[in-house]
């Protein structure tokens, strides 16, 4: 049995699956039916991650698995990774396999995976059938703004519509 931890500004939905030992980092949101599983070490999530419907991040090793700041992790993505840097988007039912890393700044767009064991560095989009990769040229510069207005907007409306777990 494990030891959630909720910040204080965090707001985690009562419909989550969370095992193990998780700590969850202020202004992030977890909506209903995602899943955090720290089944062999812990999960650390950053502030102001947005970690939507039916996501699932699970760490399979003994060393932490840590998610940084700023991230969105979209409906059926899942993170089984040893961790991301901060400002990443891992688009609906994306991967991130095995034992692999995000930098900062990167995309894994809709149903793309990383292999198994790979280090993905800053700024570096996955895409497309066949999957490609490119490097970003603008470093991202509008994440910040509209993810901001993104959590803004889902720190007013998600409790009024569903049931907060209360910060410990």
């Amino acid at each position: 049995m494990g030891r959630l931890q909720i910040a204080p500004r965090a707001l985690v939905c009562k419909n989550t699956v969370i095992e193990g030992d998780v700590h969850i980092g202020n202004d992030t949101v977890v909506h209903v039916g995602a899943s955090i599983l720290a089944k062999n070490g812990p999960i650390i999530i950053g502030s102001g991650n947005i970690i939507s419907e039916r996501a699932v991040i699970v760490n399979h090793h003994s060393t932490p698995l840590t998610i940084g700041d700023d991230n969105l992790i979209e409906t059926d993505a899942r993170i089984e990774g040893r961790g991301m840097g901060h400002r990443n988007t891992v688009q609906v039912r994306a991967v991130v396999a095995g034992s692999s890393t995000l930098g900062n700044d990167c995309v894994v767009g809709a149903t793309c995976s990383t292999a198994p064991n790979e280090n993905i560095p800053d700024n570096t989009v996955l895409f497309g059938n066949p999957q490609s990769r490119r490097t970003r040229a603008d470093g991202n510069p509008e994440h910040r703004f509209t993810h901001k207005k993104h959590l803004d907007y889902i720190h007013e409306m998600l409790p009024r519509y569903n049931h907060i777990i209360e910060a410990e």
